[in-house]
């Protein structure tokens, strides 16, 4: 079974399962220090430093979280370019300051927005992925693998409006300042998506582990296009088909790339014995 540790935020904001080295990380900390309120700002240098100024206003709680909503929508509607912090603070009802109180710039708000529902995700996806492995004489399978990986996001695309606009946010992260989207991928989804590349090589021995990273990238980009509801199935199938069925569309979906990953190697290169002992994660 994966050994994770929990990180737990202020707020209720969901636990993120992480392992020793993520906890030590500067994300780790940078994010605990956003979420709790704590303003963050980027020195000359680049590098996050804690702002703390005395005393907590009456109602934080409540403000933070409207800030949230609100930087969410903005931020899913219009990027991180188009949107202000003079539009998030109008919409939210509270001041610029209070905007910079509680996340110290505009980069700081969208960093937390994409990890508050980010962090969730991955938390789903090693969840279940610790539920599979857990299994005693029956190891997952790749379908199995594959279902485990893509259900949390189609979940949290269903819960309401607020998933909706996160999965908004998330597909057209490609859009934004390309060192922000980057950084984001990496301390957000990195940790898991290495435990599920390892668990898939565990589960296709006989598959080149170059063809197995290489259909991972396939199919995150497979589920992120069908998420951002930018498909032109029932076009493309004169009208006979449509993707509204989200239990359809990822029964297909698994089908689909589970049967891909589980192609002979592509250029026909034996697995080397090292791939097959990689450690967990």
């Amino acid at each position: 079974m994966t050994n994770i540790n929990h990180c737990q935020y202020h707020y209720g904001v969901i636990a993120h399962p992480v392992n020793a080295y993520w906890l030590a990380s500067p994300a780790a900390r940078n994010i605990g220090r956003i979420l709790q309120g704590v303003a963050v700002q980027r020195n000359r240098n680049g590098a996050l430093r804690s702002v703390r100024r005395p005393g907590r206003p009456v109602g934080e709680k409540d403000i933070w979280e409207s800030i949230l909503n609100v930087g969410e929508q903005l931020f899913a509607t219009h990027g991180y370019t188009g949107t202000s912090i003079r539009d998030i603070a109008t919409q939210a009802g509270v001041n610029q300051a209070m905007i910079a109180y509680h996340f110290g710039s505009k980069t700081g708000l969208f960093e937390a927005v994409f990890k508050r529902r980010g962090l969730a995700v991955v938390q789903q996806r090693v969840d279940l992925l610790n539920a599979l492995e857990a299994r005693r004489g029956r190891p997952p399978n790749v379908r199995e693998l594959v279902e485990a990986y893509l259900r949390p996001q189609f979940d949290m695309k269903r819960s309401g409006p607020a998933g909706l606009a996160f999965c908004r946010l998330q597909a057209r992260l490609h859009n934004e300042p390309e060192e922000l989207a980057f950084r984001l991928r990496r301390e957000v989804y990195d940790v898991s998506t290495k435990q599920y590349i390892a668990a898939l090589e565990r589960a296709l021995p006989k598959v080149d582990p170059a063809d197995i990273s290489f259909r991972m990238m396939f199919l995150i980009g497979t589920y992120l296009y069908m998420l951002a509801d930018v498909d032109r199935l029932d076009e493309l199938s004169d009208h006979r088909f449509n993707a509204n069925d989200l239990d359809e569309l990822v029964t297909r979906m698994v089908d689909f790339l589970a049967g891909g990953l589980q192609a002979s190697s592509s250029l026909g290169r034996k697995p080397a014995n090292s791939a097959r002992s990689r450690r967990r994660s």
